[in-house]
């Protein structure tokens, strides 16, 4: 009889950083010998043959755990705990909901709720895993009792794409680039980014920024339009909205410095994305940022803008400092590629079962 080990999550959509990891998780458990299905409330269509949906499923007498991943306020847990089966809970985290709170009160009234489930989710699970050790952490305050870290990963072939050269030619006529991908949002601070770039260009008056991702906030996003307007910065910073795979790596290839005001990541996928591209990173160290960088990039811990453009120019143009905490960042990369991270997985899935058997 095949082992059965199947993951849920609210909902899965393609190019969502938590459902590219549900996928990579599906792939390691059927390459691990397990019959393995993804089940989820919401999905697009173009995902019928992916995903499976939740009001069909299930348990089978054989299943003896479920993998759930939780990033919000879901209707699923719920569905779940009724199952009374034990749950291996992977926690993306989730967003402290005061950064909405003026901005959008239903995702904040469903952060409160995805925050407060944590409570109901330690009392059923069996293991939980965080992205991150800030992740695991958090778990640990919220009463979980065996935890561990399985990180996002980073694997290569995702980015195995040729530049853009139409894209590339243009960014080639700005300079220095500086660059951020993530959605724009609150907890994000790209106004922080504007501030920086606004005393950068003070040394550099052509320096550009570009900021990669798209825009689901629309009260935020009218209000960083016109604080760029209001610094006269319309010229100087671009702001891309949702990109192609190919245009993201170009951008990161195109790119002379990756710079980050975020004041929340649960892990902060991009900052692994810059470390893979020998893009140096300059960083607030916030929330999990120093865990996932370790003793590689370049953190600092206030926001003093003027300091922070000059740091900017060393790492751009000092050739052996950027040379130096490029290779920092190679190494600390090991620590997310897919056969380290699968490794720990197939462990924690081992010693799991082995103490439920």
């Amino acid at each position: 009889m095949a082992k059965i080990l199947n993951q849920f999550s609210e909902s899965i959509a393609r190019g969502d950083a938590t459902s590219d990891h549900v996928f990579l998780l599906r792939r390691w458990l059927r390459e691990l010998g397990y019959q393995s299905d993804i089940y989820a409330l919401h999905f697009a269509d173009d995902l019928v043959d992916e995903v499976l949906p939740m009001r069909g499923f299930r348990p089978n007498s054989h299943e003896t755990h479920l993998i759930y991943h939780h990033a919000v306020g879901a209707d699923i847990v719920d569905l779940l705990v009724a199952t009374g089966l034990p749950l291996v809970v992977v926690y993306h985290n989730i967003t402290p909901p005061e950064f909405f709170a003026n901005s959008n009160p239903a995702l904040t009234r469903s952060l409160v709720r995805g925050r407060e489930q944590l409570h109901l989710l330690a009392q059923n699970a069996a293991l939980g895993l965080g992205a991150s050790h800030y992740n695991e952490l958090e778990l640990i305050e919220y009463g979980f009792k065996q935890t561990g870290v399985l990180p996002i990963v980073l694997d290569p072939d995702f980015y195995a794409h040729e530049t853009n050269p139409v894209l590339a030619e243009k960014l080639a006529q700005n300079g220095p680039n500086l660059l951020f991908v993530g959605r724009i949002s609150p907890n994000k601070r790209q106004e922080d980014l504007v501030k920086l770039l606004y005393f950068y260009r003070r040394i550099r008056p052509n320096a550009h920024l570009t900021l990669v991702g798209s825009s689901h906030l629309r009260g935020y996003r009218v209000w960083l339009d016109e604080f760029i307007a209001n610094e006269e910065l319309e010229d100087a910073v671009t702001i891309t909205g949702h990109v192609t795979l190919q245009d993201m790596v170009t951008y990161f290839r195109s790119a002379d410095l990756f710079v980050s005001m975020s004041e929340h990541e649960g892990f902060g996928k991009f900052l692994i994305e810059s470390m893979y591209f020998d893009l140096p990173v300059l960083a607030y160290a916030a929330a999990a940022v120093p865990l996932t960088m370790g003793d590689s990039g370049v953190l600092f811990h206030e926001k003093n803008y003027e300091a922070l453009a000059e740091i900017a120019d060393l790492l751009i143009h000092d050739n052996t400092l950027r040379q130096k905490i490029i290779s920092k960042e190679r190494q600390r990369l090991n620590t997310f590629l897919a056969s380290t991270v699968k490794r720990q997985f197939a462990d924690y899935l081992s010693h799991l079962l082995n103490i439920s058997g």
